[in-house]
C-alpha cells in the first residue's frame, strides 16, 4: 500500500488511485490496536505533503496530515529534515501548515500525563490556536524565517507555564477580533481560542477584554450582509450578476436581519461567521458569566454583557419568528434563559415570548424535547414575574413523558432537568414525590444508562408519605420493566388473544381482563394509589417467561444498589413510626420477588443485613410490632429461601428483647417470644433429625433459636427448667437424627453447653 502512494502520489493521472490508496492507509491507521510501523520514507514524504500544502494537491495534503496524526508522536529522526527546520532556512509556510502534527508530537513528548487527562482535547486544541496567533504576528510584522521558527521552537518550550503563555497571546486574540482587516477566518479562530481559554482558564481574560469581545460578537450577529454570495463556479462575462437576498424559511426574500435560519444557495464570509457565532453563543454567555459570578459582583456581569445582552434578545426574537427546527430553538431558548440571569431586566419582555412558544409547543407532542429548555426557563424566572409553571410540570411529566420515556434524548434531557434543578422540584413542587412512577419508567426502560443519576434523583423522591411505596417500587422495579416491555409489544403489534382461558404467558396476561389491572398498576403516572397490589405472586408467575429478557436482566441486577440506597436515606431521614410500619413490609417483602434466582438472593441478602441495622437503630420496634414478629416466625414455612433474612430476625429477637432497650418488655411479653421459639425449636428439630439435606438451612436456624430461647430464658428465672426440658430433649433428637456427624456433634455440644450455662448459680 505504501509503496502503491510512493508511487503514484506526484502522478497527476494517477491521483485518484493515490487517494484511494490514502483513504485505505488512514483506515487501517484507525482500525489498528498496535503500534503502527511505516517505513521511513513514507513518514517523511507524508511530512512533505504536510508542509508544502500545495494547492493542487489540498486533498491529498489534508489526508497525510490525518494519517500522521494517528502515527505521532515519533522520534525526530523518523519525521525527515522537513518536520523539524534547522539552521534557519525553514519556510514560516512550513512552520504553519506542521503545527497541528507540532502538537501531537510535543504535547505528548513533553507532558506525558497529559495522556490521562481529561482535558488533553481542549488544551490541544487552545495551543493549536495559540500557534496560529503566534504564527500569524510573525506574519504581521514581516518577520524572517529565522524569528519565526524561533517562535515555533518558544511555543514547543512553554507548555510548562501555560497561563504566562496564554496571558500573553490573549490581547492579540482580542485584536484580531476587533480589527476587520484580520479576515473572517482569524476572527473565527480567535474567538475559538478566547472561548477555550474562557473555559479552562477564566481568570485570563480581563473585563475590558470581554467588552471588546462582546461588542464585536454584538456587530457579527446583528450586522451581517443579506444578500447570497454570487456562483463562485461560474462565469458569465455577457451577463451581469445581480446579489440576491438570502430568503426565509418560507422561500421570501429575507428584508430583516441575517440569521442562522436564513436560506442561501451560496454564503459569504460574514453569513459563516454569523452563523459560527450563534453555534458558540451560548457557551461564550454561559462561561463568561459564571466567571463573572465568581467574583460576587452581578452588576459587573450586566455591565459586561449589556451591549451582547441586548443584541442577542433581539436576534433570538428574531429566531422565533422564524423557527422550524427544533434543535436552532432549543438553542435559542437557553441563550434567552442565561441572558435573562444576567440581566433580569430582559425578563418581562423575554417572558411573554418563551410563554407564547410555550402555548404553540405544547399542542405539539411530537416536539417534546424543546419543553425542558421552556420549563427550565420558567424555573428560573416564573417568580419574577408571578407566574405559577405547575400547569406546565403536570403537562410534561403526567402526559408527555408517560409517552416518550423509551426516546433516549427525551430520557436523558428529562434526567438531566430533573437533576440539575432538584432543590427547586423536592422543596417548592411536588413533582417529585407525585409522578416518581412515571420517572421510574425511565430507569426501568434504560437501567444501565441512567442508573447513577436515580442514586441522586431517589433521594428527593422520598418523603413520609412515599418511602414505602418507593420501597415496593425498587423492589418490583424488573416487574415494572416487564410491563413496559409488553406494553410496548401488544401497542406495535395487533394481537388476539381468548379471555376466556387461563393465560399462559404475559403476553397472553395483558389481554385478560384479570390481569390488565395489574399492569396498569406497575405502569401508573402518578403515586399515592397504593404501595402494592394483591395476588403479586400470581403476577410473578404470569410474568416467568419474561425472566430471560435482557432488559429484565440489567434492570433486576441494580435493584440491590437502589435498595441499598434507600435504606441509607430511610436511617438517616426515617422516624421510628416509620420504621414500626415498615416491618410488616419487610417480613411480607422478602419472600414475594419476581422469580430471577440471581435477583432474589441478592435483595434478600439486602433485607437481611438492613434488618439488623434496622433493630439496632430502633429496638423498641420489636415490641411494637411483636405480634406480626411472632406469627411470621411461628412457621418454618417462612424459613425457606430466605434463611439469613430469618436468622437475622431470631437473633434480634434474642438480642434485643430485654428491658434493657424497653421498659415495655416485661416478662409477660418475654414469655410470649419464648413460647413461640420455643415450639418452632421443638418442631425444627423433629425436622431436622428426620433429615439429611442440610442444603435447606434448618440446621443453622436451629442453633440460632437455641442461643435465642437460651438468651430469653436468661431474663425471666421461670423459663429455665422449661428451657433445659427443651434442650435435652432436642439433643436426644439430634443424637439419634440423620444428619452427619460433624452437624449432629455441633448441635448437640451447643445444646449441652447451653444447659451448663443456665445452670451456674447468679
Amino acid at each position: 500500500m505504501c509503496t502503491g502512494i510512493l508511487v503514484n502520489l506526484y502522478d497527476p493521472e494517477k491521483s485518484t488511485d493515490c487517494m484511494n490508496k490514502l483513504r485505505q492507509l488512514y483506515f487501517v491507521l484507525q482500525a489498528s490496536q498496535t503500534e503502527p510501523c511505516l517505513p521511513r520514507n513514507m513518514i517523511a514524504t507524508l511530512v512533505n505533503m504536510v508542509s508544502s500544502m500545495d494547492k493542487d494537491k489540498t486533498k491529498e495534503c489534508l489526508l497525510c496530515q490525518q494519517i500522521l496524526e494517528e502515527l505521532l508522536p515519533r522520534i525526530g529522526e523518523d519525521l525527515g529534515p522537513d518536520f523539524y527546520g534547522g539552521g534557519g532556512h525553514q519556510d514560516p509556510s512550513s512552520i504553519s501548515n506542521c503545527m497541528s502534527l507540532y502538537m501531537a508530537q510535543v504535547c505528548i513528548f513533553k507532558h506525558p500525563f497529559l495522556q490521562i487527562h481529561t482535558n488533553v482535547i481542549h488544551f490541544i486544541k487552545i495551543d493549536i490556536l495559540s500557534y496560529k496567533i503566534v504564527v500569524k504576528e510573525c506574519y504581521d510584522r514581516k518577520t524572517d524565517c529565522v524569528q519565526c521558527s524561533f517562535a515555533n521552537e518558544h511555543f514547543c518550550n512553554f507548555q510548562g507555564d501555560t497561563n504566562i503563555s496564554f496571558e500573553k497571546i490573549v490581547p492579540l486574540a482580542v485584536k484580531w477580533i476587533s480589527t476587520l482587516k484580520e479576515g473572517y477566518t482569524a476572527q473565527r479562530q480567535s474567538f475559538s481560542f478566547l472561548l477555550a481559554v474562557q473555559i479552562l482558564h477564566n481568570k485570563l481574560i480581563s473585563e475590558e477584554n470581554l467588552s471588546t469581545v462582546n461588542s464585536s460578537v454584538s456587530d457579527w450577529l446583528m450586522n451581517t450582509s443579506l444578500y447570497q454570495l454570487p456562483n463562485p463556479y461560474t462565469i458569465n462575462p455577457f451577463k451581469k450578476d445581480q446579489n440576491q437576498l438570502v430568503n426565509e424559511i418560507d422561500g421570501t426574500s429575507s428584508r430583516n436581519f441575517f440569521t442562522v435560519l436564513n436560506i442561501g444557495q451560496y454564503y459569504t464570509d460574514d453569513q459563516f461567521l454569523n452563523i459560527f457565532t450563534f453555534s458558540m453563543l451560548y457557551k461564550w454567555i454561559y462561561h463568561c458569566y459564571h466567571c463573572t459570578e465568581e467574583t460576587g459582583d452581578r452588576t459587573q456581569s450586566s455591565r459586561v454583557f449589556t451591549v451582547l445582552g441586548n443584541k442577542t434578545v433581539d436576534y433570538c426574537f428574531r429566531l422565533l419568528d422564524q423557527c422550524e427546527r427544533s434543535k436552532c430553538l432549543l438553542e435559542t431558548i437557553n441563550i434567552l434563559d442565561i441572558i435573562c440571569q444576567i440581566d433580569p431586566s430582559h425578563v418581562p419582555r423575554v417572558f411573554q415570548e418563551v410563554r407564547r412558544l410555550y402555548g404553540r409547543l405544547s399542542t405539539e407532542s411530537e416536539r417534546v424535547r424543546l419543553l425542558l429548555p421552556i420549563l427550565q426557563f420558567f424555573v428560573h424566572h416564573s417568580k419574577a414575574v408571578v407566574h405559577d409553571p405547575q400547569e406546565s410540570y403536570t403537562l410534561y411529566f403526567h402526559k408527555l413523558l408517560s409517552q416518550w420515556y423509551q426516546d433516549p434524548a427525551v430520557a436523558f434531557d428529562t434526567v438531566t432537568f430533573i437533576k440539575d434543578n432538584l432543590e427547586v422540584l423536592c422543596h417548592h413542587t411536588n413533582l417529585l414525590s407525585k409522578y416518581f412512577p412515571n420517572i421510574f419508567k425511565i430507569l426501568a426502560w434504560n437501567p444501565r444508562g441512567f442508573l447513577s443519576d436515580f442514586l441522586d434523583i431517589i433521594p428527593a423522591c422520598m418523603n413520609l408519605s412515599t418511602a414505602t411505596e418507593i420501597l415496593h417500587l425498587i423492589l418490583d422495579l424488573p416487574c415494572v420493566t416487564v410491563a413496559l416491555e409488553i406494553t410496548d409489544k401488544c401497542r406495535r403489534t395487533e394481537m388476539t388473544v381468548s379471555v376466556d382461558s387461563e393465560p399462559t404467558n404475559s403476553t397472553e396476561a395483558f389481554q385478560n381482563p384479570m390481569y390488565r389491572p395489574m399492569f396498569n398498576f406497575f405502569t401508573r403516572v402518578e403515586g399515592g394509589h397504593g404501595d402494592t397490589i394483591n395476588r403479586l405472586s400470581a403476577f410473578h408467575a404470569i410474568l416467568k417467561d419474561m425472566s430471560k429478557n435482557p432488559r429484565v436482566i440489567v434492570c433486576s441486577q441494580t435493584v440491590p444498589i437502589l435498595l441499598n440506597l434507600w435504606f441509607e436515606v430511610v436511617f438517616k431521614e426515617g422516624s421510628k413510626e416509620m420504621f414500626t410500619e415498615l416491618i410488616p413490609t419487610l417480613l411480607e417483602r422478602s419472600g414475594l420477588l419476581y422469580d430471577i434466582y440471581e435477583f432474589k438472593v441478592d435483595v434478600k441478602r439486602v433485607l437481611a443485613e438492613n434488618l439488623l441495622l434496622l433493630f439496632r437503630k430502633h429496638p423498641s420496634v420489636l415490641i411494637e410490632q411483636a405480634q406480626e414478629i411472632r406469627d411470621f416466625v411461628m412457621s418454618p414455612r417462612n424459613i425457606e429461601n430466605r434463611v439469613e433474612f430469618f436468622g437475622n430476625l431470631i437473633w434480634c429477637i434474642g438480642e434485643f428483647a430485654t428491658v434493657t432497650y424497653d421498659t415495655r418488655c416485661t416478662a409477660d411479653v418475654i414469655c410470649r417470644f419464648f413460647e413461640t421459639l420455643e415450639a418452632l425449636t421443638f418442631e425444627l428439630s423433629g425436622m431436622v433429625a428426620l433429615s439429611t439435606d442440610e442444603t435447606t438451612g434448618f440446621p443453622k436456624i436451629l442453633s440460632m433459636l437455641l442461643t435465642a430461647v437460651s438468651k430469653l430464658a436468661s431474663r425471666c428465672q421461670d423459663l429455665i427448667p422449661r428451657l433445659i426440658i427443651l434442650m435435652t430433649k432436642v439433643a436426644k433428637q439430634q443424637q439419634d437424627g440423620f444428619l452427619d456427624t460433624d452437624s449432629k456433634d455441633a448441635l448437640v455440644g451447643r445444646a449441652q453447653e447451653l444447659i451448663n450455662l443456665l445452670k451456674i448459680p447468679k
